[in-house]
């Protein structure tokens, strides 16, 4: 409450009433009948400051004022960190540089569990082809056992799973190399009574069961690669998050606003007491002046509109008397 507004509760002697007896302002502003009431006005601004406990209030008044000066700082300090924070956090979430590096590593393992997979079923075909053209006892030619190495190894091709593009290029180039070696020894070995179908049926009856195991495990084993790496990222998402906000420290926002709160209200409380202690002291100085004028109503004069007996310098003189 602004100190002129307080200053209405300081009409002394039931202003009200006497305003309502005697028709208001413009009794007051026309009150040169005989018949009037005996009216004495007082500068209000002039006679507070009289009072001991006047610097008091204003110093109050003052660390008021800083505070409420501090609150709107620190605020808007608080409003820029925490815009800032909140960008922080969205160019994190945005930032696709922890998903591909966690990506890469995922296509590693992949890459080589799938190669332990494929060099078990490899050393599983050679041995199985070894193993059928001993019992035909066929004394091949050195390039036999190549030839059906190969053909297995590109029917092999038709079941790969790939991981991703680059992967599926460099199989495709590997399966060209290997198409163009099994045309320079066929064409070597012709003509020929030895039966490579044959053998190289039995070898991949027997290679089917175990290269379907080996698919289903890499298949397990990406899905929980992937699984691991995917709460990994999480994991240190979050603590890339939690180190933006603790390095912000931002206070919790409804703490922050209710212990302002309390220091403004409280230091309000205390301007206002003080403020009603000397409002209070001067209104008595007044009562006593009045009853020593014998005046019937004392009114606060903001600037001189008011025709009355001033009793301005008598409230400071009875300060000075102490």
């Amino acid at each position: 409450m602004g100190l002129k507004k307080r200053y209405i509760g300081l009409f002394l002697f039931l202003v009200a009433a006497l305003i309502a007896m005697y028709g208001a302002y413009g009794f007051i502003t026309n009150r040169q009948s005989s018949n009037g009431p005996s009216i004495g006005v007082v500068q209000i601004e002039d006679v507070l400051e009289f009072n001991p406990s006047y610097e008091d209030y204003k110093l109050a008044k003052q660390e008021l004022e800083q505070l409420r000066t501090q609150y709107a700082l620190e605020q808007e300090a608080l409003n820029t960190k925490s815009e800032m924070q909140e960008e922080q956090l969205k160019s994190l979430s945005l930032d696709t540089t922890l998903s591909d590096a966690l990506n890469v590593e995922l296509q590693t393992r992949i890459a080589t569990k799938q190669n332990q997979l494929n060099a078990q079923l490899d050393a599983k075909r050679a041995e199985l082809v070894k193993k059928y053209m001993e019992e035909l006892k066929y004394s091949n030619k050195g390039y036999d056992l190549e030839i059906v190495n190969l053909q297995l190894q590109l029917y092999a091709f038709e079941s790969r799973i790939f991981i991703d593009e680059a992967q599926k290029e460099a199989a495709l180039s590997q399966k060209a190399k290997i198409e163009n070696r099994l045309q320079e020894l066929l064409a070597k070995r012709k003509p020929s009574n030895f039966d490579l179908d044959s053998i190289r049926s039995k070898v991949d009856a027997e290679l089917k069961p175990i290269r379907d195991a080996g698919e289903r495990e890499l298949k397990q084993y990406a899905e929980s690669v992937q699984a691991e790496l995917a709460k990994k990222r999480d994991t240190m998402m979050q603590n890339q998050a939690k180190a933006i906000v603790s390095s912000n420290n931002l206070p919790v926002p409804q703490e922050w606003n209710d212990s302002w709160a309390k220091k403004l209200s409280d230091k309000e409380a205390e301007v206002n007491a003080l403020h009603e202690a000397i409002l209070e002291d001067v209104r008595m100085r007044v009562a006593i002046i009045a009853q020593e004028c014998h005046l019937d109503l004392v009114l606060i004069d903001h600037g001189g509109n008011i025709k009355g007996l001033d009793i301005t310098d008598a409230v400071k003189a009875s300060y000075r008397v102490q």
